[in-house]
Order: C-alpha cells, then sequence, then structure tokens
C-alpha cells in the first residue's frame, strides 16, 4: 500500500466509520456444542478410525473461547452460526493440507452460508462467499499427521503482500517468486503471507492458490486491506471470501519452541458510497484481543511468540539529526502489549508499506517493560507495485520500493527461541545477488558522451549505502582505495539512487512511485582531493543480528578538460 493510498484510507476511514461494529465475545455464550475430536491420523485419510488416539492439551477455539482436548483427545465447545472452528497446530504435528497446500484446520459453520442481508441491507457479493454448511456434524474431528523432525531449528518462508490486481501481475508473481522457490530451494518447512494476498480482485484467489502451492510447503495466511469484500456494510462481514478459500483472519499454530500469532487488525469501517473501496484503519478489535489472551495463557512463557499482522505494529526511524520518519501503525498497540507482558521472546511481522521496510525496537518508548523485541515490517513481494518500474526482458516489472529496496522475500531462521530475518531480492531483478547498493551523490559530472560512475568529482560527494531491510542499529563500514575501514553515518533522507530512478521514468508509462525517506541509508563524504583514475570503495556491514555483508563500487575520476 502506498503512502498516499494509506492517508486517503485513514481520512475515509474516519468520516465513515460509524463505531466499534465487529461483534465482541460475549460474557455469556450460546449457540449449539461442536463436539469431536482432535487425532494422530495414522493412515493419513482424513478420518479418525477405530485404532487411532486422540491427542490430548491441543487447543481448540471458536475464535472467542479456548478450550483444550482432554486425555482421549475430545473437545466441546459451544458454535454460533458464522463462526469458525479451528485448532492451533501442537509443534510436534502438522495439519493436513488441501491440493494447493492451504493448511486444513478449521471447520467453517455456515448453516445457510454467508447471507445476502447484512445490517438490514441486502449485499451482492461482487466474489464468491461461503455456501451452506448445513446443520452441525455430530461430530468436528481434526486430524493431525505426525511431524518427522521437530526440531527447534528450522526455516520458514516470510511474503509481504504478493499483491497482484490483475492476471498479468499474477504472471510476474509467478515468475519472480513461484518460479525460483519451487523444489523449497531454502529447505523451508512453511511459507507466511502477512496479507493483501491479493489487490482487490478477489476472483484471483484460486489462481494464486495453485500457484503458491507449487513450492510444495503449507502456506499460512493472512488478509490484508484489498482482500476485503468492499461491498460489505459492516466490518463483520469484511472478510467473506478470505473466508471462503483460507479459513479464520486470525488464529494461531505451533511449530519448534515458536507459537505463532496470527492477528487481522485491518479494521474495516464499511464501503465509501460511490468509490468501489472503504475505510479502514490499523486496530485490534476487542473480540479478537480477548480471544488473544485465552490463546496465550495456554503458550509456555518461555516460547517464541511470532506476532504476524497486515498492517505494522508500528514505524519509525531516527538518526538524531532529522525529524523521525513513520509510516502506519496500529491504533491500540498498548493493548496488545499489555496482552504480551508475561512473554520475554517476542517478533513481529508485518507488510502493508510499500514505501518502506521498517525494524522498530519495541521498548519503554512504546510503553513496554520487558526486553525489547522487533516490529518488523517486512519488504514487499510486489514492492511498489507490479505496475511500477521498468519491464526486463521477460516482461516483468522492476518492482521497486520507495525507499529504494528492491522487492523480494524472506527466509526466516528459527533456532530455539529466536529468529534472524534474511532479505532475498528476486534472483532475476536488478538487485540479484546483492544484499546491498552504493551510490555517489552526486553522481560523477559524466563527460561529453556520458559515462558510468566515470566522470568530473563534485566537492563534498558523499558515498551512500542502502543496506536493503535495515535498521539504525546495524553497522556500515567503508575503505577507500585499500584504506582503513571508516563507519559510516547512519542517515534518515531519501534514497539517492531512487530519485534518479523516478527522475528518470516520471511521466512514462514506467513510472516509479515517488522516493520516500528511508530507514536503512549511510552515508560518508569522500575527499575533495581524490586524484584522477580508478578508485575503488568496499562496503562491509554487520546488521543487529549478525549477519554479515560486503559490496564494492569502482568509478573513475577524469582529470578537467578530459
Amino acid at each position: 500500500m502506498c503512502r498516499s493510498h494509506a492517508v486517503l484510507a485513514v481520512l475515509l476511514f474516519f468520516t465513515f466509520f460509524p463505531g466499534p461494529v465487529q461483534a465482541y465475545c460475549p460474557a455469556e455464550v450460546s449457540g449449539e456444542t461442536a463436539r469431536g475430536s482432535v487425532f494422530l491420523d495414522a493412515n493419513a485419510n482424513h478420518r479418525r478410525d477405530g485404532a487411532e488416539q486422540g491427542i490430548a492439551g491441543v487447543a481448540v477455539s471458536n475464535g472467542c473461547q479456548v478450550v483444550l482436548t482432554d486425555d482421549q483427545g475430545n473437545y466441546e465447545i459451544l458454535l454460533e452460526p458464522l463462526q469458525i472452528l479451528f485448532v492451533s497446530k501442537p509443534a510436534d504435528y502438522q495439519v493436513p493440507v488441501d491440493d494447493n497446500n492451504v493448511p486444513r484446520f478449521y471447520y467453517r459453520h455456515y448453516p445457510e452460508g454467508t447471507p445476502d442481508v447484512v445490517a438490514g441491507t441486502s449485499v451482492a457479493w461482487l466474489f464468491p462467499v461461503t455456501e451452506p454448511t448445513g446443520p452441525l456434524p455430530d461430530s468436528i474431528d481434526f486430524p493431525l499427521l505426525a511431524l518427522e523432525d521437530a526440531d527447534p531449528v528450522f526455516r520458514a518462508h516470510g511474503f509481504a503482500d504478493t499483491q497482484a490486481r490483475q492476471d498479468l501481475g499474477q504472471d510476474m508473481l509467478r515468475e519472480e517468486l513461484i518460479n525460483p522457490l519451487i523444489g523449497n530451494p531454502h529447505g523451508v518447512d512453511f511459507g507466511l503471507t502477512v496479507g493483501d494476498v491479493v489487490y482487490d480482485n478477489l476472483a484471483l484467489y484460486p489462481r494464486h492458490r495453485a500457484m503458491m502451492g507449487l513450492m510444495g510447503i503449507p502456506q499460512w495466511y493472512l488478509p490484508g486491506n484489498h482482500d476485503l469484500n468492499y461491498e460489505s456494510p459492516d466490518a463483520v462481514f469484511a472478510n467473506e471470501t478470505y473466508k471462503r478459500y483460507f479459513g479464520p483472519t486470525y488464529y494461531s499454530f505451533n511449530h519448534g519452541n515458536v507459537h505463532f500469532v496470527m492477528l487481522n487488525n485491518v479494521e474495516y469501517a464499511g464501503a465509501d458510497p460511490g468509490s468501489g473501496s472503504g475505510g479502514y484503519r490499523g486496530f485490534l478489535p476487542e473480540a479478537q484481543l480477548q480471544w488473544l489472551a485465552r490463546d496465550l495463557a495456554h503458550v509456555p512463557r518461555d516460547r517464541l511468540v511470532v506476532v504476524a499482522s497486515h498492517i505494522p505494529l508500528v514505524t519509525t526511524a531516527y538518526d538524531g539529526k532529522s525529524d523521525p520518519a513513520s509510516g502506519p501503525g496500529t491504533e491500540n498497540l498498548h493493548e496488545l502489549l499489555r496482552i504480551l507482558e508475561p512473554f520475554q521472546q517476542i517478533y513481529g511481522l508485518a507488510g502493508h508499506d510499500t514505501s518502506n521496510s521498517w525494524k522498530v525496537q519495541i521498548n519503554h518508548r512504546h510503553g513496554w517493560s520487558g526486553s525489547p523485541w522487533i516490529a518488523h515490517t517486512l519488504a514487499e513481494v510486489r514492492g511498489n507495485g507490479w505496475n511500477t518500474g521498468p519491464v526486463d526482458a521477460r516482461g516483468v516489472r522492476d518492482a521497486m520500493m520507495q525507499d529504494g529496496n528492491p522487492n523480494g522475500y524472506y527466509v526466516l531462521h528459527f533456532d530455539d527461541d529466536s529468529l534472524v530475518p534474511e532479505f532475498l531480492p528476486f534472483p532475476s531483478g536488478p538487485d540479484a545477488g546483492n544484499r546491498l547498493r552504493i551510490v555517489l551523490d552526486p553522481p560523477l559530472v559524466a563527460p561529453t558522451g556520458g559515462g558510468i560512475n566515470r566522470g568530473y568529482l563534485r566537492p563534498a560527494t558523499r558515498a551512500v549505502v542502502n543496506l536493503f531491510d535495515g535498521g539504525e542499529r546495524d553497522r556500515v563500514w567503508v575503505s577507500l582505495d585499500g584504506g582503513p575501514r571508516q563507519q559510516m553515518d547512519y542517515t534518515v533522507r531519501v534514497d539517492p539512487y531512487m530519485e534518479r530512478v523516478f527522475a528518470r521514468y516520471q511521466h512514462t508509462v514506467d513510472a516509479f512511485g515517488a522516493p520516500t525517506r528511508s530507514a536503512h541509508l549511510w552515508e560518508l563524504t569522500l575527499p575533495d582531493n581524490l586524484g584522477t583514475g580508478l578508485h575503488h570503495l568496499r562496503v562491509f556491514t554487520e546488521d543487529e543480528f549478525g549477519q554479515r555483508r560486503q559490496a564494492s563500487l569502482t568509478f573513475e575520476v577524469l582529470a578537467a578538460g578530459n
């Protein structure tokens, strides 16, 4: 989502938001009693056969209450119409997946299907919604599969905002993301998509599921603001098509020594008349917070809790010299922090912001008294958009983000209660294989006939490094012509490389979004008396997780009159 879109969305929200319309979890629940079991599906036929054992202590939820299975794997819980019943996958098991590798961990209780009259308003759903599921079954059983290697050291993929709007954008997603990851080259256990699965065109869901499924690993999803049914008059039915294809909009699961909490913090304000869209804000409704508190009550306090959401929890960057840069966030973060207070190891994952990636340390400034932790806004798969940037030989656009970060994906490295995120630009893009970019600012004045990093040196020229997906706690050094390393200065400013490519393609069909200040830049002023001839810069980086990178830039200074 671009910054201008975010501002417009906030304005729309406060213009049209009529108050909290998300149903709260009532103090006294009603509904029918759902019964069933969670069991080890030894023969993987998705049915509980006589000899198959129940699994004790598994969390089962209706989105409000949470119960644990008994010693025989049985549970009982009240279930209202239009609720989704789901299990929280234990760490030592795997849930079955469908033909597209979407986890099957839930049951939609929609006896009469998604209603076509909502809040007294007739709704003609634009995209498919849930068909009637009929009366509540006598038993709703959840099969689990044995996880052969329940190792606390594992990897997962992190994807932010895959977000195609048309089939052509989905083609680009296939070329950039799907093709390189078929065969699971990074050895990950599963993938996480933190919202904006598509861009308003929910008809793309079946094709998207099929393409992502080709990676051959389970794919866990969250909805974003572009996954909404904009024709819904309220927030209660804002994700009916998403629920049809992916299940509950918030849930949890366990893997290794990690408890993953998948939150939906896109609170919809209802349709904006005449616009075909609606207002929303980053906010966690009371019902979801109540569920989260009950969910976490069953999680050991020494586990790493990964909090995934679409809209970031908080975004800001500050270099001590200029005003802080900031982006979208979650309004009631303080309520989430109150619930998370018992835990010491936490990591936040989000998407949504196409202009910047951020790593914000949650600490005393946010009212947090525990061990500081990172709220990480991921660089996006679709960058600034599948319709931005020049087209390469494949027909795929360079969708670079507005902070100069290339689009790409993550390998998330888990080791017991720690997480190290590794950002990878797409292997076929202009920054393939690079983890950082070095430019001169201002650029050398090219001679007649042009040049690339060859020309006349201007006074106070700076070397500027964009350490992709970096942050203020990282360190960057530079060596000039083999000399000693000098530490570069962290700065919050516009990436000069992004300024140049924006100017080059502005007012064309290949235009990028306007540059924004970046949260991951470093700079150092070069000597004005550099001699003529070739020079080289070697840059060395170490991020807050201990990951180290290197890169080089050569440039040629010409003598006056050449």
